[in-house]
């Protein structure tokens, strides 16, 4: 450098030194940059155990599930559901075309009424006939009585005959020994002879009598015997009974296409919402095809599948918190059902928990954890992804009024969700679970709700 030059940053050196002590003293200094808040999301330090803090994967279904299908084959005339619909029990679900239904119930009622004449026109000839039954009866049964009377007469005349045969006996025994010893005349002996054979004769007539009179009331026996036989085929009129026989068939007929009718609006058996919908107007539709199905979800049940060990730990009434991720909740509920006989094919114990659902949030299909006191011991506990890790130490951030303080802490056991924290916080602390990466120790924080 030659001497020139070193003159010229001389002076421009001084220059700059008198420049920096002019101006009445030093320049003001820049404000501060206001600080930004981070929006996390927080959650509580809570207490419990890993161990019930695992859980068991299952699913929620309905508590009940009805397919929807006509009683009757027929066209669907009207519909107007829609999937995730509520019904309630009776609401009219579909109808089915009801012309051809009307014009059967037309012609079954004039079926009916043709045979209710019919029958009243043979119960009235069924009438008449059993008044000349009865009247033959009567009939017999008079005849059937005097019979008798004669019988009775004859039976008396044979007494009196057998009377007058002994008396006219015992006269011809004395008059032949009065003859014999010479008391009587011949004249005499004839006319006890002659007695003796007229009493015989008499009472030969009489048994004759009674013989014919015996006769004559096995007849008139027979004869009422016919009259009361025709008298009771005249009340069981066949005649009658074809008639009725018309009259009930043709009664169950109107009564069938009358019940069809009804079955052609079809009503929801039970209330819950409508899960499918399996018909469209004009569509034919039979007995054996579902055309609506109903899923009653409240209360929903949780299906689950427990192994052995985890069976040990429940039973009907058992209490259990279920988690649904997709809604971010957890709902305490209880053990409704468990099946004693080991699915073979999972090798677990089908078991159902029931929630109540009155706002139907929860749907069917949804995943849920359920997680069982296993009576593990207690402790602290907060989600993973609250936990920070920088140098081989743990740390969160906790929240205190709009700050965010870092907080170192000691772990214990761990789960896929959960991380024990043996030292550091207190439950109930709120923690930062998202956003944590955004942080410094002191920061500014806004609490978002998730």
């Amino acid at each position: 450098m030659n001497k020139k030059s070193v003159v010229l940053l001389s002076a421009l050196a001084l220059s700059v030194a008198l420049a920096g002590c002019s101006g009445g003293g030093e320049p003001p200094a820049a404000a501060p940059a206001k600080q930004t808040a981070v929006s996390v999301e927080v959650g509580k330090v809570t207490r419990g155990s890993i161990e019930a803090e695992a859980g068991v994967v299952g699913t929620l279904a309905p508590n009940k599930s009805v397919q929807v299908a006509p009683k009757i084959n027929g066209t669907i005339q009207s519909i107007n559901l829609k999937i995730g619909q509520t019904v309630s029990k009776g609401q009219v679900l579909f109808t089915l075309d009801q012309k051809d239904i009307r014009d059967s119930i037309k012609q079954s009622q004039e079926s009916y009424n043709v045979a209710l004449a019919n029958l009243k026109q043979a119960q009235s000839s069924s009438e008449q006939s059993v008044q000349q039954s009865e009247s033959g009866v009567d009939q017999s049964k008079a005849a059937l009585v005097q019979q008798q009377s004669s019988i009775d007469q004859a039976q008396n005349s044979i007494k009196d005959a057998e009377s007058s045969l002994r008396d006219a006996q015992n006269n011809l025994n004395r008059t032949q020994q009065l003859f014999a010893a010479g008391a009587v005349s011949q004249t005499e002996l004839e006319q006890a002879q002659t007695t003796a054979r007229q009493a015989q004769s008499a009472l030969d007539n009489a048994k004759l009598t009674l013989s014919t009179a015996q006769s004559s009331l096995e007849s008139a026996q027979t004869t009422h015997q016919n009259s009361l036989k025709s008298l009771e085929l005249a009340r069981k009129s066949a005649g009658v009974d074809v008639a009725q026989a018309s009259v009930e068939q043709s009664r169950s007929a109107l009564e069938t296409a009358r019940s069809q009718l009804v079955d052609a609006t079809v009503k929801a058996p039970m209330s819950g919402t409508i899960s499918a919908v399996a018909g469209n107007v004009g569509q034919i539709v039979s007995s054996q095809s579902s055309v609506v199905t109903i899923a009653n979800t409240n209360p929903i049940l949780v299906k689950v599948n427990l192994s052995e060990s985890e069976m040990m730990n429940v039973k009907v009434g058992s209490s259990v918190t279920v988690g649904i991720p997709s809604v971010e909740k957890r709902i305490n509920a209880k053990v409704t059902a468990i099946n004693s006989v080991m699915d073979q094919e999972l090798k677990a114990y089908p078991v159902e928990i029931s929630i109540e659902n009155p706002s139907n949030t929860l749907k069917a299909g949804m995943v849920a954890n359920v997680y069982i006191q296993s009576g593990a011991a207690e402790g602290l506990l907060i989600p993973q992804a609250a936990v920070s890790e920088k140098a081989g130490e743990k740390f969160v951030y906790i929240i205190e009024g709009t700050v965010a303080k870092q907080v170192k802490i000691q772990t214990g056991e761990e789960s896929a969700e959960k991380v024990e924290v043996t030292e550091g916080l207190s439950e109930g602390q709120q923690i930062v679970v998202k956003g944590a990466s955004m942080l410094t120790d002191g920061a500014q924080v806004t609490v978002v709700k998730k």
